[in-house]
């Protein structure tokens, strides 16, 4: 009797999906929540809310790592994960320069300043890339 072995990329694919499905879940659930609390503002569901926008959170981050780590970038779902990664990136970056500016002296933080704008620039068509991209897979 001969052992069926999973391929990679089934494996990559399979686990994919699987946190697919849970954020999808997720989403739906949080979705519900939010809307029964607009109808009754209950402190139950207002814990209930805040704890499941965690969990979708995470949720969102552990599907997106899966992608940037087991994904194809040939796929339509790799290419907006892989930027919004690097524009959170860029975005934590920016923040850093930003509050740098002020504590450096006036030579280095003119060089400083100057980067940052070039910084927004970057990430301002990073987002134009990604809404693009989720344009062209929608």
């Amino acid at each position: 009797m001969s052992e069926i072995v999973p391929s990679q990329s089934s494996i990559a694919d399979s686990l994919i999906s699987s946190r697919l499905l849970v954020l999808q879940s997720k989403r739906l659930i949080l979705a519900s929540l939010e809307r029964r609390l607009q109808r009754r503002a209950l402190d139950s569901l207002r814990d209930r809310v805040r704890s499941l926008r965690e969990e979708t959170a995470n949720a969102q981050e552990r599907y997106s790592a899966s992608i940037l780590r087991w994904g194809s970038p040939e796929g339509p779902e790799y290419w907006p994960v892989a930027y919004s990664r690097l524009v959170q990136t860029a975005d934590r970056l920016y923040t850093k320069m930003r509050r740098a500016v002020v504590e450096m002296p006036p030579a280095e933080r003119y060089q400083l300043a100057a980067e940052v704008e070039m910084l927004e620039v970057l990430v301002e068509g990073w987002r134009k890339s990604i809404r693009a991209s989720v344009t062209a897979v929608a």
